[in-house]
């Protein structure tokens, strides 16, 4: 369990701080960027997800430890000299995550999570575009079946705090205005009996 613990409590820094530098891009980038005025073109996205459970201790009692989701985001797409692809963006985000908790474990409660989040896509490349993102923002978990858990104990109830997620994908330029690829991600909302998971899925952008 120690172990676990400095796992989780030294890659948190690193992923908060990696997030946060994202929300301060959005906030700073203006909609005409660099020199030549080049204007951001407006970026919608949608996501499909399946979600493995990392944290709290997914495995106990043999349960599954897979959910799934999707994500909505919208932003300014930049394309500037080099092949750089940079893309300020906002949205929202729903993961249905199994078990609930160590307390829940038992009874395999899952838990559904909410996310509004902001940060910042970088890629690189003009039909093949290789990508690291990452968002931070404001997650709440809400428990589809509070019950009762293992020895009588009370389920995990709702909780909101911060979220924070960092990820890499592959777009495919296909069209002018059309672009798709895999991506993965890992995902983490401070609350307690903080859940941690990550999450595989394909990603649309329409680009106008």
């Amino acid at each position: 369990m120690s172990g676990s613990r400095m796992t989780s409590s030294t890659r948190r820094p690193a992923l908060a701080i990696a997030a946060a530098c994202a929300c301060a891009a959005v906030v700073l980038a203006p909609r005409e960027a660099f020199a030549g005025g080049n204007v951001g073109k407006f970026d919608l996205g949608l996501d499909g997800d399946a979600n493995a459970l990392l944290a709290p201790s997914p495995n106990n009692n043999n349960l599954s430890t897979m959910g799934g989701g999707f994500k909505l985001r919208f932003g300014d797409h930049f394309r500037l000299p080099g092949a750089i692809n940079l893309t300020p963006e906002v949205g929202y985000a729903f993961d249905h995550v199994f078990p609930g908790s160590q307390a829940n474990l038992a009874n395999g409660v899952p838990e559904n999570m909410n996310r509004i989040f902001a940060g910042l896509r970088l890629g690189f490349g003009v039909s093949v575009v290789p990508t690291l993102y990452a968002h931070a923002g404001y997650g709440f978990r809400t428990v589809s079946d509070p019950g009762t858990g293992v020895g009588g104990n009370a389920g995990i109830a709702g909780a909101n705090g911060l979220a924070l997620d960092t990820g890499v994908a592959i777009e495919f330029r296909i069209a002018p205005h059309l672009q798709l690829g895999p991506h993965a991600e890992f995902v983490y909302i401070d609350v307690p009996n903080a859940p941690e998971w990550l999450t595989f899925g394909g990603h649309l952008d329409f680009i106008f």
